[in-house]
């Protein structure tokens, strides 16, 4: 087995070799240049949006979407910045640009529409627990939840043939999968998502909700990886959300991840309800092509 500096270069090594397919798209790169710089307004981030129409209508679509509840309609970018704020229009600007990216990794081994409906469940359950647990911004584990998985593709693109049995034998369990990818090849898919926020700037607090959301017990940073773990969970656990393709199964959380959050497991059903009124919209404002 790798040592924990040899894996994370491997994983870098195969992030370099896919950096063509995987690296974050310009108008990414300029939105948080443009966020870090003090001269920032919303103005100057609506510049940057509206160069991509595509992107400026999927933005207003969501911002006006049940995932916001507004009771009138937002008809610019520029005021979508003002009532959602900056940072919740560039993870939204975040979230869509990163789907268009990783949908550049189909897999023979991978159901892109199952894969896609898991990660917006998970995306829209991570938001509900951050804004339940009062997290600042919960819109960036919108984003974390989505993008939990996308090493997977990564890893299902580039090594087909080493993971092909194990994932039809694991049948969608998501933990299983993680530690056969261990075994076969020295790292997971959640590692390697890590590995690819990193590459992409993201907050470190995000990176790690990504890369431990299969260990939660790993990492001191508990709040986010266990919102991004919980939330995985629980999609599992639903038809629409689940990350098999033979539907819900009984994912059960790590022992102690109710307690760190401050919640109930009694606010499950709730939870599910609310993101069930949000979700196909949400799919297809994310996913245009998803059915």
């Amino acid at each position: 087995m790798s040592s924990v500096s040899d894996k994370r270069q491997e994983i870098q090594d195969l992030l370099k070799d896919l950096s063509a397919l995987v690296s974050p798209p310009e108008i990414i790169i300029r939105l948080r240049q443009d966020m870090e710089s003090p001269k920032s307004t919303a103005e100057s981030l609506a510049k940057i949006v509206m160069q991509d129409p595509n992107l400026s209508a999927r933005i207003l679509h969501m911002a006006n979407s049940a995932m916001y509840g507004l009771n009138h309609r937002i008809e610019t970018v520029s005021r979508a910045i003002s009532i959602i704020g900056q940072r919740a229009l560039y993870h939204l600007a975040l979230a869509v640009s990163a789907t268009k990216t990783f949908s550049k990794l189909p897999s023979e081994l991978v159901n892109i529409a199952v894969f896609w409906r898991h990660s917006v469940f998970t995306a829209l359950i991570a938001r509900n627990l951050a804004q339940r647990c009062h997290v600042l911004h919960p819109e960036r584990l919108f984003v974390g939840g989505l993008l939990h998985d996308i090493g997977s593709l990564v890893l299902y693109h580039r090594y087909p043939d080493i993971l092909r049995d194990s994932l039809l034998a694991a049948r969608g369990n998501e933990e299983v999968l993680a530690q056969q990818e261990r075994e076969l090849i020295g790292f997971d898919h959640a590692e390697v998502g890590g590995a690819l926020m990193e590459m992409w700037g993201l907050p470190e607090s995000l990176q790690q909700a990504v890369a431990f959301h299969h260990r939660p017990g790993a990492t001191a940073n508990n709040m986010e990886v266990a919102i991004v773990h919980l939330a995985d969970t629980l999609a599992n656990r639903t038809d629409q959300g689940s990350f098999s393709e033979f539907g819900a199964f009984a994912s059960m959380p790590h022992p102690g991840v109710w307690k760190t959050l401050g919640l109930d497991e009694d606010i499950t059903e709730d939870l599910w309800r609310d993101v069930n009124m949000q979700f196909m919209e949400t799919l297809h404002v994310i996913l245009p092509q998803a059915k």
